[in-house]
């Protein structure tokens, strides 16, 4: 089976927003440009913050570091509710 006989077009049919998208990330798709800056600023951080916070576990220190790197649309926010009832970040 071929991908003309599942219905597909080889690639030939595709939307405006899939256009543009693979223009932003790159003329094959793929990943974005900008993952490599952010994967080595994170490294970066993590490394100047490791020092001054040995009690946080490397793993999470890079998560929360990621995620304060991300731009706000794409930004993760873990919210947590007390016992007192109030909710915290």
């Amino acid at each position: 089976m071929d991908a003309a006989e599942m219905g597909r077009r080889g690639g030939r049919s595709r939307s405006a927003a899939k256009r543009a998208a693979a223009q932003r990330n790159g003329a094959r798709g793929g990943r974005p440009r900008d993952v490599d800056v952010l994967a080595r600023r994170a490294r970066e951080v993590c490394a100047l913050l490791a020092a001054e916070l040995p009690g946080v576990d490397p793993g999470d220190l890079r998560l929360i570091v990621r995620c304060l790197l991300l731009p706000p649309a794409r930004r993760a926010v873990f919210v947590s509710r007390r016992n007192d009832g109030r909710y915290v970040f």
